[in-house]
């Protein structure tokens, strides 16, 4: 009789390279490590992932999925922006880890700038197309502002970090209308 596949084994491996990144970071990230932590041996890990570029590859992906969800869930536009870096200091590793992975996201969907310009269209009016300088704006100045609270040498510099980058947020949302394009 041959062996029945384990349908839950990719999401224990995911969730070990999670635990494992989280506390240990890059160096933590080891495919003997993460298949002692999944409770299966390294062979058997290596046939879903041929290695570890594409067991953190996918990791980046699982993180990203869940800061989206975070961010969608939002009440208000305001709110994405201090959701997001609310996520950057609770998972600075985790941000680290999408920081690094940048590249791979290039070509899939993005289903907050979408939510994002909705919102500003049908608040300002127009079309959502004509928001997107805003949103870009708001996604450098929280990711630039993420980077610098990661380096932070210390809690007062990480907060006025935050602080600033939560104003001119604010401020560019509360005049999203002046920066609308309109073709």
């Amino acid at each position: 009789m041959p062996p029945i596949a384990d349908k839950y084994l990719e999401e224990r491996i995911l969730k070990a390279a999670q635990r494992l990144w989280r506390t240990r970071g890059e160096k933590g990230l080891t495919l003997r490590a993460v298949a002692r932590e999944a409770a299966t041996t390294t062979p058997t890990l290596y046939k879903r992932f041929r290695s570890k570029e594409s067991l953190r590859v996918a990791l980046a992906h699982r993180v990203r999925e869940e800061l989206t969800s975070d961010l969608l869930s939002s009440p208000s536009i305001e709110q994405a922006h201090r959701r997001y870096l609310a996520y950057v200091e609770a998972h600075p590793r985790e941000y680290d880890l999408l920081r690094v992975s940048w590249g791979h996201f290039f070509s899939t969907p993005r289903p907050v700038r979408g939510w994002l310009i909705a919102q500003l269209a049908l608040r300002f009016g127009g079309r959502p197309e004509d928001y997107g300088s805003v949103y870009d704006g708001i996604f450098l100045l929280c990711h630039g502002t993420s980077t610098l609270m990661i380096a932070a040498p210390d809690e007062a510099v990480r907060v006025a970090t935050r602080e600033i980058c939560i104003k001119v947020c604010d401020k560019l949302l509360e005049n999203a209308g002046l920066f609308r394009s309109s073709e």
